[in-house]
Formats: structure tokens, C-alpha cells, sequence
């Protein structure tokens, strides 16, 4: 290498990180003031509106994965078991954004013995870009009236303790800050 381009290299390493980068950190993010959800076209599997809209009035986990990510994947079954735990008191949302649609998230679905979680489908694919979602899987975590509370960047066991007393403090209006983040999904040493 020559130093011209080792002074180029070194320059370029200097520089700060684009913004996007910084978003991409894993972890829980609770927002200092609520965020609302720009509306997007969702539909369940039948091809019917199952929105932002449908779920207000209750807190709602909002789960952006696709089949060919790993992780999502690997989270998908506690995500059933947590739709399952809280059944009437939540919204859990599992938002496939596949380029196959309905056809993806059944068959992943029908795969991983998912018999809960109802298919949801971003058919535009817009929703990663629209809910500034860096990475794949990225949860969104909304009070009872839609509006973003928190995210969490990275797949964890949704139906663990933490993740239930996230969704139970966002129903009830209690503040998530200082409240412990869900641990990290165990991932498979093969794809499930």
C-alpha cells in the first residue's frame, strides 16, 4: 500500500459513523417522548386490513422479521408462546416482510409449529424504511393509543419475564425506562 492510500485509509477511518450505523446498535431503546407510527397497508393473511389502526386500545409488540433472516426466525416460537400468555391483554404483531407475502409467513409458520401468531403481511415492504428499522428483527413496542414507546433492536425471548412486564407497564402507562430488557434469543447451531 502505498502512503497516499494509506493516508486516505486512515482519513476514512477518522471520520464519524453515518447515522444509520448508530441505529443499528441491539438493544432495548425506550423513546424520551412517544413516536407515532406512520400509517402503512398491512393485511392478515386473507388479504383484510390488520393495521396500526386494529391495534389500538391495547399495548401492541409490533415484530418486523422475514423468513430469511435467522434470528427472526429463531424468535418466532416465543412470540407465539407470548400472543398465547396474552391473549386479550396485548397485541402481539409478527409482520412478515418477505417478498413472498402470506405464502412466506405460512409456511414458516406451518414449519415452526407457530399456532397463535396470526399472519401479517407489509405488502409494499415499506415498513422496515417507514419505521426506521435498521436491522432485521426489529420490535416495536406501542402504548394502548399506537404511539412508539420503545424498540427493541436484536431477537430475544419475548415470553420471558422482562418481555411480559414490558407489554404489561406499556398497558398499564407505567414508564419502561429502568425496566429490564428481555434476554437475547438462543440462537440454533442450524436453522430451525
Amino acid at each position: 500500500m502505498n502512503r497516499r492510500a494509506l493516508l486516505a485509509t486512515l482519513a476514512a477511518a477518522a471520520l464519524p459513523l453515518p447515522a444509520f450505523a448508530a441505529k443499528a446498535e441491539m438493544g432495548l431503546f425506550v423513546h424520551a417522548q412517544p413516536r407515532p407510527l406512520p400509517t402503512l397497508d398491512i393485511r392478515d393473511g386473507e388479504g383484510r386490513a390488520a393495521g396500526p389502526e386494529q391495534w389500538r386500545g391495547r399495548p401492541a409488540l409490533v415484530n418486523l422479521w422475514a423468513s430469511w433472516c435467522l434470528p427472526c426466525v429463531a424468535e418466532l416460537p416465543a412470540l407465539d408462546r407470548l400472543a398465547a400468555r396474552m391473549a386479550g391483554r396485548a397485541h402481539v404483531v409478527a409482520l412478515c416482510l418477505d417478498r413472498a407475502g402470506a405464502v412466506s409467513a405460512v409456511n414458516t409458520y406451518a414449519r415452526l409449529g407457530i399456532r397463535t401468531l396470526a399472519v401479517r403481511i407489509d405488502h409494499h415492504r415499506q415498513a422496515g424504511e417507514a419505521w426506521g428499522a435498521p436491522v432485521l428483527p426489529t420490535t416495536l413496542l406501542l402504548d394502548p393509543q399506537g404511539l412508539e414507546r420503545a424498540r427493541f433492536v436484536g431477537a430475544a425471548e419475548w415470553d420471558s419475564a422482562a418481555g411480559v412486564a414490558l407489554l404489561l407497564a406499556l398497558g398499564e402507562g407505567r414508564p419502561l425506562a429502568g425496566l429490564a430488557p428481555p434476554p437475547p434469543v438462543k440462537r440454533p447451531a442450524t436453522a430451525p
